[in-house]
């Protein structure tokens, strides 16, 4: 049996407020989530002057799920990544887990982030 994650992105921005679906294997922990998909949404996201841009760009490639895909997918590991532009703040969570991520981080502060989170 596949190892399968759920991951909502929920931007927010002064210029839009939403929230994107991703849905896929072989990650089963929210640390593997953080460390091979969300980190790279987070890194993106950052390098990004404009919220719209990301979205743009994530949402031309197809990554993305429906609302009710999303919904009716029973995963081992549901997740969520927000991402407040304004203040340029992200926060992860899993479970009943968060964790503020901060401004500006690197490859490297997210896996450990990632290795620090319970499974």
């Amino acid at each position: 049996m596949a190892e399968t994650y759920a991951l909502s992105i929920h931007v927010e921005s002064y210029e839009f407020s939403g929230e994107f679906y991703l849905v896929g294997d072989r990650y089963d922990t929210g640390g593997e989530v953080l460390k091979h998909v969300a980190t790279n949404h987070i890194l993106a996201m950052k390098q990004r002057p404009h919220a719209a841009e990301y979205l743009l760009e994530t949402l031309q490639e197809g990554e993305n799920v429906s609302k009710s895909e999303y919904e009716q997918a029973e995963p081992d590991v549901s997740c969520g990544l927000h991402f407040d532009v304004d203040h340029q703040q992200f926060r992860f969570w899993v479970g009943d887990y968060s964790v503020d991520i901060g401004r500006q981080p690197t490859k490297s502060d997210l896996r450990s982030i990632a290795d620090d989170i319970p499974m």
